[in-house]
């Protein structure tokens, strides 16, 4: 479940990203509200991406113990 959560946080991270550069582009005046949204979408991905990697580490670490019992 975790995993599936990290993907999604992953994902909204992006959309951030995305949104951010739209509103830099196509509404210069509000430029700052897109930084504002991108450095969102960085704190929401790398979140997301420190999530899977300790589901990951925590996977791997049950299938090593499972295998040696």
């Amino acid at each position: 479940m975790l995993k599936k959560n990290s993907l999604y946080i992953i994902f909204l991270g992006t959309i951030c990203i995305l949104a951010g550069i739209g509103i830099m582009i196509w509404a210069s005046d509000k430029f700052y509200l897109g930084i504002a949204f991108a450095a969102l979408g960085l704190i929401y991905g790398l979140a997301g991406i420190l999530l899977y990697h300790r589901v990951k580490k925590k996977e791997s670490e049950t299938i090593k113990e499972q295998s040696e019992q």
